[in-house]
């Protein structure tokens, strides 16, 4: 019997480590902020941005519990995020390049570490869609929901 091998079970292209490289050597220097990638999968990333007081906004929220992530910053590391699973799961001789982000932001990311668990959805010929979901560092909710696609292209 001839067995297909499914897409999920495949190994990632990288290991966690060389695709936390990746975010230094090919993003400029003001797009990496000591993200961390916690886990490959074959179709999925799980990284971490560490905490920093600078990435809050002056704002307090609505209900005066505090200051939360600045919204442009938590769409930028979901992009690095989903961007890093694509390098991942298809390797360091792919070129990712984001056509769209759609961001729906669920509630405040508190002043804690930001975890994003990304994956992709579908593997086109040149296309691949992903999702992403952002939780603060010890909140069971997500704080935002993230798709994109990303045109991808050999080096």
């Amino acid at each position: 019997m001839n067995e297909q091998i499914k897409s999920d079970e495949m190994a990632p292209a990288l290991t966690a480590s060389e695709a936390e490289r990746m975010i230094v050597k090919n993003l400029p220097p003001i797009d990496h902020h000591g993200e961390r990638v916690e886990h490959v999968g074959s179709n999925s990333i799980r990284v971490r941005l560490p905490y920093n007081s600078a990435f809050m906004g002056t704002e307090p929220w609505q209900d005066g519990s505090g200051q939360v992530f600045s919204g442009p910053m938590v769409m930028g590391f979901a992009d690095t995020a989903m961007y890093c699973c694509v390098m991942a799961a298809l390797g360091a001789e792919v070129i990712p390049v984001m056509t769209n982000l759609n961001i729906t932001f669920l509630r405040p990311a508190r002043a804690s570490d930001l975890i994003a668990e990304a994956r992709i959805v579908r593997r086109g010929g040149r296309l691949s869609y992903l999702e992403c979901w952002l939780k603060s560092d010890g909140e069971t909710e997500p704080c935002a929901h993230i798709t994109s696609t990303y045109r991808v292209s050999k080096r």
